[in-house]
């Protein structure tokens, strides 16, 4: 259950260039708000992981403009 809390911070580590410092701060006060929320609203852990691995692809989409080239 922690791999998509690894991701995400290996994401912002890898990306911060391309994010740039305010892309950076938004998607951790996103990621804080959501943590925030599960711990207050007492729900599921599977829902925290579910909404991490969300946060995790949409930053992969905005940061590689779409989907991931293999060549």
């Amino acid at each position: 259950m922690a791999f998509p809390f690894l991701i995400f911070w290996v994401i912002i580590f890898v990306a911060r260039g391309e994010l740039g410092w305010r892309g950076t701060a938004i998607s951790v006060g996103i990621w804080l708000g959501l943590f925030l929320a599960y711990w207050f609203a007492g729900v599921s852990p599977y829902l925290w992981v579910a909404a991490q691995a969300l946060l995790d692809c949409v930053l992969i989409l905005v940061i590689f403009h779409g989907d991931i080239r293999i060549n």
